[in-house]
């Protein structure tokens, strides 16, 4: 939308200090960088793993000595590798190898939302509807070709082993990227341009990166990698509806977590989703849990958390200002919104269309936080298109969770600081008054 090296942020810290937190399957004795449990360290068992790295350390020519075939990220400080278990501690010995992180699969987190959250009210009241505002879609696809889907200026789709391949992505502007749903739902319910079922922001401008049926940490870091090599200077907020839920403790050093916070450091606000793992405590999505994302859990149309939004762990640490200042873990959404059966655009012969309730040629109704988080993600465009296209993703993260309303049964651990209202929330964008840690109210 707008150069964003003219922004000024709060968070510069770099990430070769990051603490390295899930513990490693080597042996005794072992020294050298932190490895991810998930992996075996002895055998011949090819395994993918994904390394972060010292960017200025020269870790290609000690993996290259190895024998080991790589890919390095443009932008990123991390590394794409196959390579047998046995030469697993070999690699993390390499001096700049901070982390051998398995290459993880993840999961998509399967009245009207737009009059419930105040976004009807916004677009009637002053016309705002996203124009000039840039959303990145990380998901299973977008339907270019979808009637009621108009802005989709640039749709990646995935074309395989980054090793093997020269490129990871391929532009197919124009094209049905999508044979699952859950992307062209997502994005619908962002910028789709139905009269009655249409998104929060039908103005903005759409980047979708495809990552199809089944998503994992290469595909979506490297969905990261690509948009800040490529998209950096356009793009305001990035969609995220998946993830992997657990109870682990928060680790700056996971692959996706080390891609967030670069994009936040260059000024790029990311929305996540809770995940689908409630109605337990500690169930949330291990990418929700860092503090320059903006978590989101879902509700019913009556604004109540649902049974299947993954929560926080009660008690637990949920003051950003203190979790962004010593890059740890916040233990708690952002704010709530609607991800309860919430009717969105999707294409005939998609597989969710299949499954879905209340389904016609060109919509269907589906649940989770994956249906909350690109309604925060759209109504985040709104409060750029108020701002005048300058803003930092910390102070429109911090307006929305301050004007949030927060008088339903709510607990930080399950709805943050609460249900989104996008008329205060815009309100105090287009004033310029943006909100600071302090305005953040916590049940």
């Amino acid at each position: 939308m707008d150069d964003h090296s003219r922004r000024t942020f709060v968070r510069t810290t770099g990430l070769a200090g990051a603490a390295l937190a899930l513990g490693t399957g080597s042996a005794a004795g072992y020294e050298g960088g932190a490895i991810d449990s998930a992996l075996e360290t002895t055998g011949d068992l090819a395994q993918e793993a994904i390394l972060v790295v010292d960017p200025d350390a020269a870790v290609g020519s000690a993996l290259s000595a190895l024998g080991l075939e790589f890919y390095t990220y443009e932008v990123l400080p991390l590394v794409y590798l196959s390579l047998p278990a046995s030469l697993v501690e070999d690699v993390a010995r390499v001096d700049g190898v901070e982390y051998v992180a398995a290459n993880r699969d993840l999961e998509y987190f399967n009245a009207d939302v737009r009059d419930v959250t105040g976004v009807d009210s916004v677009r009637a009241d002053t016309g705002y509807d996203g124009s000039g505002v840039h959303v990145a879609v990380v998901d299973s696809g977008i339907a270019a070709t979808h009637p009621d889907i108009d802005t989709v200026e640039h749709n990646y789709q995935w074309v395989g082993n980054p090793v093997g391949s020269p490129t990871l992505w391929v532009p197919a502007d124009d094209l049905d990227t999508d044979e699952v749903g859950h992307g062209t739902h997502c994005s619908g319910t962002i910028a789709g341009q139905g009269e009655t079922d249409g998104g929060m922001a039908p103005g903005a401008t759409l980047t979708g990166y495809s990552t199809g049926a089944a998503v994992s940490v290469l595909k979506s870091t490297a969905a990261y990698d690509h948009l800040l090599a490529n998209h950096v200077d356009d793009v305001d907020v990035v969609s995220n509806s998946y993830g992997a839920a657990s109870a682990d403790d928060f680790d700056p050093s996971l692959p996706q977590n080390v891609a967030t916070e670069t994009a936040y450091e260059q000024g790029l606000l990311s929305v996540f989703a809770m995940g689908n793992s409630g109605p337990g405590p500690d169930t949330m999505n291990d990418y929700a849990k860092a503090p320059w994302v903006l978590g989101v859990a879902a509700t019913d149309d009556a604004t109540a958390i649902t049974g299947f939004s993954s929560r926080g762990r009660p008690g637990g640490a949920h003051d950003r200002q203190t979790a962004l200042a010593n890059r740890t873990g916040l233990y708690r959404p952002g704010v709530a919104a609607p991800g309860n059966q919430v009717r969105s655009t999707m294409s005939p012969g998609d597989v969710l269309q299949a499954t879905a309730l209340d389904t016609d040629l060109f919509y269907a109704s589906i649940s989770g936080t994956s249906m909350s988080t690109p309604a925060v993600s759209g109504i985040a465009a709104l409060l750029y298109e108020a701002a005048g296209g300058d803003a930092d993703p910390l102070d429109v993260l911090l307006t929305i969770e301050a004007t949030a309303r927060n008088d339903g049964d709510y607990d930080a651990f399950n709805a943050g600081a609460g249900f989104v209202d996008a008329v205060d929330a815009v309100s105090r964008a287009e004033a310029g008054d943006w909100a600071d840690f302090g305005e953040v109210s916590l049940n």
